[in-house]
């Protein structure tokens, strides 16, 4: 990362907002609560999660859709992005790409690895992969540009 100044630790204050992050998500959001979301590693400018991939999102064929390989990847890639960041600020996904690889049965569990490659002025750079836990195969690959600093919507906006 271009930004970290050699530094390992991330910032207390990004550390609270993901503790707080997790407690929302595992407890409160009724979608990241069903995928049983587990952090394996948080470091600076990298994670990886462990997450369940429901029968709720399989197809008739059994299989899990590719559109919660998104899902996954667009959060975990998002959470990454503030590990390597100096201070607590909203982010944007401006662009998100996913390559689906593989497929999982429902049930399954995976792992889903991302390392912020680059933050340089307002975008961050992140890549990710998600892989089945129980014999690593590759499900689907990411990468993606998120906005850092984001305002939000203007007031009185219908977004």
């Amino acid at each position: 990362m271009s930004n970290t100044s050699g530094k390992t630790d991330i910032n207390p204050a990004i550390g609270a907002m993901m503790r707080q992050a997790r407690d929302f998500l595992a407890h409160e959001h009724s979608l990241f609560a069903s995928l049983n979301i587990e952090p394996l590693l948080i470091g600076r400018g990298k994670t990886s999660f462990g997450v369940d991939l429901p029968a709720a999102f399989a197809g008739p064929d059994g299989k899990v859709h590719g559109t919660l390989f998104t899902i996954i990847l667009d959060s975990i890639l998002g959470i990454t992005v503030f590990t390597a960041l100096e201070q607590l600020t909203p982010i944007a996904t401006v662009n998100l790409r996913t390559d689906y690889i593989g497929a999982a049965d429902a049930g399954a569990r995976a792992v889903c690895t991302a390392a912020c490659i680059d933050v340089s002025g307002e975008i961050a750079r992140v890549s990710g992969e998600l892989r089945l836990e129980r014999d690593n195969a590759l499900l689907a690959v990411a990468s993606g540009a998120f906005m850092v600093g984001t305002r939000g919507p203007a007031a009185g906006s219908r977004l």
